[in-house]
């Protein structure tokens, strides 16, 4: 009887950058209000449509991409987890997108929260599970309020921002929970060898 080894995960890809924690939390912050400016202009510009969906767009990315990684370093300091700094690199698990997405998944500059491996070490199964699924979480939710946030003011293309918002939240749930690399993977699995 022959067994099949389960095959190992792509290696994460190399960080671009590496800043300290109030660097990166400096320019995450900065990103979201620039990108809420965008969406408030989008909405309220009298321009072109293609000029405000263009505005709409860049704001909704520049949210996207700097919520995620501030609420693993602000729900993980709440539960005493301490961090190394921030890294820049693209996504950590480019195999789970279908391809097309996947390289732009791979070429966008994503922040990563560095922890302290002491500090992880000691922390209760909770906080760590809490500090993986507080990324996620926060994509979603603030993916879904700027789409809503769009559509609701009348901005060009604000519906259609919002219907995928809410069916790309749905999948990268899904997704997430069952990747091995997911966040919410991670937190079940930290949980359940809590029992």
């Amino acid at each position: 009887m022959t067994t099949t080894a389960k095959p190992a995960a792509p290696p994460r890809p190399g960080l671009w950058l590496r800043m300290s924690v109030g660097a990166g939390n400096s320019l995450q912050l900065a990103g979201i209000v620039v990108g809420g400016a965008f969406l408030y202009l989008a909405a309220n510009v009298q321009s072109a449509s293609g000029v405000r969906v263009a505005m709409m767009l860049f704001g909704f990315v520049m949210i996207y991409d700097c919520c995620h990684a501030i609420a693993h370093w602000a729900v993980g300091r709440l539960a005493g987890i301490r961090f190394r700094g921030y890294g820049l690199r693209g996504t950590d698990h480019p195999e789970t997108y279908p391809p097309g997405v996947r390289q732009i998944m791979a070429a966008m500059p994503f922040f990563t929260a560095m922890t302290e491996k002491r500090s992880m070490n000691m922390a209760s199964p909770l906080s760590r599970a809490l500090m993986f699924a507080a990324g996620e979480t926060s994509t979603t939710v603030f993916s879904i309020l700027a789409g809503l946030y769009a559509w609701q003011s009348d901005t060009p293309g604000g519906f259609t921002l919002f219907v995928v918002m809410v069916v790309w939240s749905l999948a990268a749930t899904v997704a997430t929970a069952i990747t091995p690399r997911g966040d919410y993977a991670k937190a079940i699995k930290v949980l359940r060898v809590q029992r």
